[in-house]
Protein backbone atom coordinates (compact mmCIF):
# COMPACT_ATOMS: atom_id res chain seq x y z
CA UNK A 1 0.00 0.00 0.00
CA UNK A 2 1.41 3.40 -1.00
CA UNK A 3 1.76 6.17 1.54
CA UNK A 4 -0.74 8.30 -0.41
CA UNK A 5 -3.37 5.54 -0.40
CA UNK A 6 -2.79 4.91 3.30
CA UNK A 7 -3.18 8.62 4.09
CA UNK A 8 -6.43 8.76 2.11
CA UNK A 9 -7.80 5.76 3.99
CA UNK A 10 -6.85 7.30 7.31
CA UNK A 11 -8.47 10.61 6.32
CA UNK A 12 -11.61 8.79 5.19
CA UNK A 13 -11.75 6.92 8.49
CA UNK A 14 -11.40 10.14 10.47
CA UNK A 15 -14.19 11.81 8.47
CA UNK A 16 -16.44 8.77 8.96
CA UNK A 17 -15.70 8.78 12.68
CA UNK A 18 -16.56 12.47 12.99
CA UNK A 19 -19.85 12.07 11.18
CA UNK A 20 -20.61 8.89 13.09
CA UNK A 21 -20.08 10.69 16.38
CA UNK A 22 -22.29 13.58 15.21
CA UNK A 23 -25.06 11.10 14.32
CA UNK A 24 -25.11 9.50 17.78
CA UNK A 25 -28.20 10.33 19.87
CA UNK A 26 -26.32 12.47 22.40
CA UNK A 27 -29.61 13.76 23.78
CA UNK A 28 -30.06 10.32 25.40
CA UNK A 29 -26.93 10.69 27.56
CA UNK A 30 -27.26 11.80 31.19
CA UNK A 31 -27.40 15.57 31.40
CA UNK A 32 -27.86 15.91 27.60
CA UNK A 33 -31.64 15.59 27.42
CA UNK A 34 -34.04 18.35 26.41
CA UNK A 35 -34.89 21.05 28.95
CA UNK A 36 -38.48 22.22 29.19
CA UNK A 37 -40.11 25.49 30.24
CA UNK A 38 -43.72 26.23 31.06
CA UNK A 39 -45.75 28.07 28.42
CA UNK A 40 -47.09 31.39 29.65
CA UNK A 41 -50.87 31.30 29.73
CA UNK A 42 -50.93 27.51 29.32
CA UNK A 43 -49.30 26.29 32.54
CA UNK A 44 -50.28 22.67 31.93
CA UNK A 45 -48.17 22.67 28.74
CA UNK A 46 -44.47 23.23 28.10
CA UNK A 47 -41.99 23.82 25.29
CA UNK A 48 -38.27 23.31 24.80
CA UNK A 49 -36.05 25.80 26.58
CA UNK A 50 -33.55 26.08 23.74
CA UNK A 51 -34.45 27.93 20.56
CA UNK A 52 -33.60 25.66 17.67
CA UNK A 53 -35.06 23.40 15.00
CA UNK A 54 -38.16 22.69 17.09
CA UNK A 55 -38.85 26.38 17.71
CA UNK A 56 -41.40 28.60 16.08
CA UNK A 57 -38.59 31.01 15.18
CA UNK A 58 -36.75 28.88 12.62
CA UNK A 59 -36.61 28.53 8.86
CA UNK A 60 -38.34 25.18 9.30
CA UNK A 61 -41.64 27.03 9.46
CA UNK A 62 -43.65 26.97 6.25
CA UNK A 63 -46.00 29.84 5.49
CA UNK A 64 -47.28 32.81 7.44
CA UNK A 65 -50.91 33.89 7.63
CA UNK A 66 -51.83 37.43 6.56
CA UNK A 67 -53.55 39.68 9.13
CA UNK A 68 -56.90 38.15 9.97
CA UNK A 69 -60.10 39.95 8.99
CA UNK A 70 -62.10 37.86 11.48
CA UNK A 71 -59.90 38.30 14.52
CA UNK A 72 -62.82 38.62 16.95
CA UNK A 73 -64.38 35.38 15.72
CA UNK A 74 -61.06 33.57 15.93
CA UNK A 75 -60.53 34.79 19.49
CA UNK A 76 -63.98 33.46 20.40
CA UNK A 77 -63.11 30.06 18.91
CA UNK A 78 -59.86 30.00 20.87
CA UNK A 79 -61.83 30.41 24.09
CA UNK A 80 -64.17 27.61 23.03
CA UNK A 81 -61.33 25.12 22.54
CA UNK A 82 -59.63 26.31 25.73
CA UNK A 83 -62.71 25.16 27.66
CA UNK A 84 -62.04 21.53 26.58
CA UNK A 85 -58.45 21.68 25.45
CA UNK A 86 -57.50 18.02 25.77
CA UNK A 87 -60.70 16.96 24.04
CA UNK A 88 -60.07 19.35 21.14
CA UNK A 89 -56.43 18.25 20.85
CA UNK A 90 -56.58 14.53 21.42
CA UNK A 91 -60.23 13.46 21.16
CA UNK A 92 -60.96 10.36 23.20
CA UNK A 93 -58.86 9.73 26.29
CA UNK A 94 -55.74 7.63 25.76
CA UNK A 95 -55.27 4.31 27.48
CA UNK A 96 -52.84 4.19 30.41
CA UNK A 97 -49.22 4.40 29.28
CA UNK A 98 -50.08 5.81 25.84
CA UNK A 99 -48.73 9.23 24.81
CA UNK A 100 -51.16 11.18 22.58
CA UNK A 101 -49.61 13.17 19.73
CA UNK A 102 -51.60 15.93 18.04
CA UNK A 103 -50.08 16.57 14.61
CA UNK A 104 -50.79 19.78 12.66
CA UNK A 105 -49.89 19.53 8.98
CA UNK A 106 -50.23 21.11 5.54
CA UNK A 107 -50.12 19.06 2.34
CA UNK A 108 -47.75 21.45 0.53
CA UNK A 109 -45.28 21.60 3.43
CA UNK A 110 -42.05 19.67 2.62
CA UNK A 111 -41.06 19.54 6.29
CA UNK A 112 -44.38 17.83 7.05
CA UNK A 113 -43.55 15.13 4.52
CA UNK A 114 -40.22 14.49 6.23
CA UNK A 115 -41.78 14.51 9.70
CA UNK A 116 -44.50 12.08 8.64
CA UNK A 117 -41.87 9.52 7.71
CA UNK A 118 -40.50 9.82 11.24
CA UNK A 119 -43.99 9.55 12.72
CA UNK A 120 -44.60 6.39 10.69
CA UNK A 121 -41.36 4.92 12.09
CA UNK A 122 -42.34 5.95 15.62
CA UNK A 123 -45.78 4.36 15.30
CA UNK A 124 -44.22 1.17 13.94
CA UNK A 125 -41.59 1.06 16.71
CA UNK A 126 -43.96 2.00 19.55
CA UNK A 127 -47.43 0.81 18.49
CA UNK A 128 -48.69 0.52 22.06
CA UNK A 129 -46.99 3.64 23.42
CA UNK A 130 -48.22 6.46 21.17
CA UNK A 131 -51.50 7.53 19.57
CA UNK A 132 -51.56 9.98 16.66
CA UNK A 133 -54.38 12.51 16.19
CA UNK A 134 -54.44 14.29 12.83
CA UNK A 135 -55.17 18.03 12.49
CA UNK A 136 -55.26 19.61 9.03
CA UNK A 137 -54.01 23.22 8.98
CA UNK A 138 -54.24 24.54 5.40
CA UNK A 139 -52.21 27.74 4.98
CA UNK A 140 -51.37 27.80 1.27
CA UNK A 141 -54.68 28.82 -0.25
CA UNK A 142 -57.52 27.05 -2.06
CA UNK A 143 -55.64 23.89 -3.10
CA UNK A 144 -54.52 23.30 0.49
CA UNK A 145 -58.05 23.97 1.75
CA UNK A 146 -59.48 21.45 -0.73
CA UNK A 147 -57.03 18.73 0.30
CA UNK A 148 -57.62 19.41 3.99
CA UNK A 149 -61.39 19.15 3.59
CA UNK A 150 -61.00 15.87 1.71
CA UNK A 151 -58.74 14.48 4.45
CA UNK A 152 -61.16 15.39 7.25
CA UNK A 153 -64.09 14.03 5.25
CA UNK A 154 -62.25 10.76 4.49
CA UNK A 155 -61.93 10.14 8.23
CA UNK A 156 -65.71 9.68 8.29
CA UNK A 157 -65.24 6.64 6.06
CA UNK A 158 -62.22 5.36 8.02
CA UNK A 159 -59.72 6.05 5.23
CA UNK A 160 -58.10 9.35 6.17
CA UNK A 161 -54.52 8.08 6.29
CA UNK A 162 -54.87 6.17 3.01
CA UNK A 163 -56.06 9.34 1.29
CA UNK A 164 -53.42 11.48 2.98
CA UNK A 165 -50.56 9.22 1.88
CA UNK A 166 -51.71 9.51 -1.73
CA UNK A 167 -52.02 13.29 -1.45
CA UNK A 168 -48.53 13.52 0.03
CA UNK A 169 -47.11 11.88 -3.10
CA UNK A 170 -48.84 14.38 -5.41
CA UNK A 171 -47.44 17.82 -6.31
CA UNK A 172 -50.85 19.47 -5.75
CA UNK A 173 -54.51 18.53 -5.37
CA UNK A 174 -55.94 20.97 -7.86
CA UNK A 175 -59.67 20.34 -8.09
CA UNK A 176 -62.58 18.09 -7.19
CA UNK A 177 -61.76 15.75 -10.08
CA UNK A 178 -58.33 15.09 -8.56
CA UNK A 179 -59.94 14.36 -5.19
CA UNK A 180 -62.46 11.96 -6.74
CA UNK A 181 -59.73 10.12 -8.64
CA UNK A 182 -57.67 9.52 -5.50
CA UNK A 183 -60.79 8.67 -3.51
CA UNK A 184 -61.70 5.95 -5.99
CA UNK A 185 -58.18 4.52 -5.87
CA UNK A 186 -58.25 4.13 -2.08
CA UNK A 187 -61.78 2.71 -1.95
CA UNK A 188 -63.73 5.77 -0.81
CA UNK A 189 -67.29 6.57 -1.81
CA UNK A 190 -66.57 9.68 -3.89
CA UNK A 191 -70.08 11.11 -3.77
CA UNK A 192 -70.24 10.74 0.00
CA UNK A 193 -66.77 12.26 0.32
CA UNK A 194 -67.75 15.36 -1.67
CA UNK A 195 -70.93 15.79 0.37
CA UNK A 196 -69.00 15.49 3.62
CA UNK A 197 -66.38 17.98 2.42
CA UNK A 198 -69.13 20.63 2.23
CA UNK A 199 -70.72 19.68 5.55
CA UNK A 200 -70.89 21.89 8.65
CA UNK A 201 -69.15 19.13 10.64
CA UNK A 202 -66.02 19.23 8.46
CA UNK A 203 -66.01 23.03 8.58
CA UNK A 204 -66.30 22.90 12.37
CA UNK A 205 -63.31 20.56 12.62
CA UNK A 206 -61.17 22.83 10.44
CA UNK A 207 -62.24 25.83 12.51
CA UNK A 208 -61.34 23.96 15.70
CA UNK A 209 -57.90 23.11 14.34
CA UNK A 210 -57.31 26.74 13.38
CA UNK A 211 -58.33 27.80 16.90
CA UNK A 212 -55.89 25.31 18.43
CA UNK A 213 -53.13 26.61 16.16
CA UNK A 214 -53.92 30.18 17.27
CA UNK A 215 -53.88 29.15 20.93
CA UNK A 216 -50.52 27.36 20.71
CA UNK A 217 -48.96 29.96 18.42
CA UNK A 218 -48.53 27.68 15.39
CA UNK A 219 -47.85 30.24 12.68
CA UNK A 220 -46.62 27.52 10.31
CA UNK A 221 -46.33 23.79 9.90
CA UNK A 222 -45.49 21.19 11.08
CA UNK A 223 -46.80 21.51 14.62
CA UNK A 224 -46.90 18.86 17.33
CA UNK A 225 -48.34 18.58 20.80
CA UNK A 226 -46.73 15.48 22.30
CA UNK A 227 -48.60 14.93 25.54
CA UNK A 228 -47.91 18.27 27.25
CA UNK A 229 -44.92 19.29 25.06
CA UNK A 230 -45.61 21.82 22.29
CA UNK A 231 -43.33 21.88 19.23
CA UNK A 232 -43.47 23.97 16.06
CA UNK A 233 -41.10 23.17 13.22
CA UNK A 234 -38.79 20.37 12.14
CA UNK A 235 -36.96 18.26 14.71
CA UNK A 236 -34.61 15.25 14.65
CA UNK A 237 -36.14 11.82 15.11
CA UNK A 238 -33.91 11.10 18.13
CA UNK A 239 -35.27 14.19 19.88
CA UNK A 240 -38.86 13.24 19.04
CA UNK A 241 -38.34 9.81 20.60
CA UNK A 242 -36.73 11.35 23.68
CA UNK A 243 -39.70 13.67 24.19
CA UNK A 244 -42.10 10.73 23.85
CA UNK A 245 -40.05 8.83 26.44
CA UNK A 246 -40.13 11.80 28.81
CA UNK A 247 -43.89 12.16 28.35
CA UNK A 248 -44.48 8.47 29.02
CA UNK A 249 -43.24 8.95 32.59
CA UNK A 250 -45.76 11.73 33.32
CA UNK A 251 -49.53 11.80 33.78
CA UNK A 252 -51.62 13.13 30.89
CA UNK A 253 -52.10 16.90 30.80
CA UNK A 254 -54.85 18.18 33.07
CA UNK A 255 -56.69 20.51 30.73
Amino acid sequence: MTAKRRDLLILGGVVALIYGIRALPWDWLPGRGPRYVEIKGLPQFRQLEDIGPTSGATVALIGLDPPSEDAALRRARVEEVRADLCGALFGAASSAGTVPIAYFSEFQCPYCRALERDLDVLLADEPNSVRLVQHELPIFGPASELAARASVAAARQGKQQALRRRFMRMPIVADERSVRSVAADVGLDGDQLVRDMASPEVQAELDRTRALADLFGFIGTPGLVVGRTVLNGALPYALLRRIVKDESTMPEPVC
